[in-house]
């Protein structure tokens, strides 16, 4: 699966909704397409399921069986990424994207034809690559309109996930039960399990000396 979080709201990224295919979700702005023959998507619902886990409802899920198989759905997906144009970035994102992959392991029986289908011999992971929108700085983004709403909720959403991880240090740190404010933004709240469950973190940056 393939989502978005675009102004604090779920989008899913493989949705086929609009009523005419060859015509795109959004323009170069980033902002949705005014014609008749669009739809515009509904925003997804956060849920949690009865092992407390979060996920998000109605999120459409593809089988791949490759590697080509799985780049081929990320790349339909991330045509739809919302992006646009800054002062400092051709092509900024807009949202957050989560591209989720769940792995399913299972013996093959006997003769190695066929896979067995007893639950309790299958083993179940998944594994989130997250980008994250950069923070902005809007005096030099020069942003208005719809861009400064976008740069607000990023802003917002990273300054909660630093909130965040700041009271989960302190925690571990001093033995503490400060509350972990996880429900204040939709990317912290879907990623609760990763920061206080079994789930593991970690963080790729890149550092561009002309940025």
């Amino acid at each position: 699966s393939y989502i978005e979080i675009y102004n604090n709201y779920i989008y899913d990224l493989l949705d086929d909704s609009p009523l005419d295919p060859t015509k795109p979700k959004w323009n170069n702005c980033g902002t949705p397409l005014r014609n008749a023959d669009f739809t515009f998507p509904q925003s997804k619902i956060l849920r949690e399921d009865q092992n407390h886990n979060m996920y998000v409802a109605g999120c459409t899920e593809v089988e791949v069986k490759s590697t080509e198989e799985a780049f081929e759905v990320f790349w339909r997906g991330q045509k739809k990424r919302r992006i646009a144009h800054t002062q400092l970035n051709r092509e900024s994102s807009r949202s957050h994207s989560v591209f989720l992959i769940k792995l399913a392991q299972a013996p093959l029986n006997a003769d190695g034809d066929n896979v067995l289908q007893e639950k309790d011999l299958i083993s179940l992971c998944q594994l989130s690559l997250v980008d994250l929108a950069g923070s902005e700085r809007t005096n030099r983004t020069k942003a208005e309109g719809n861009r400064l709403r976008e740069a607000g909720n990023i802003n917002q959403s990273l300054m909660t996930l630093r909130t965040c991880i700041e009271a989960l240090r302190e925690n571990q740190t001093y033995g503490t039960n400060k509350m972990v404010p996880y429900r204040d933004s939709k990317l912290t709240h879907l990623f609760k399990n990763y920061f206080d469950g079994e789930g593991k973190v970690r963080m790729i940056v890149c550092v561009n000396p002309k940025a």
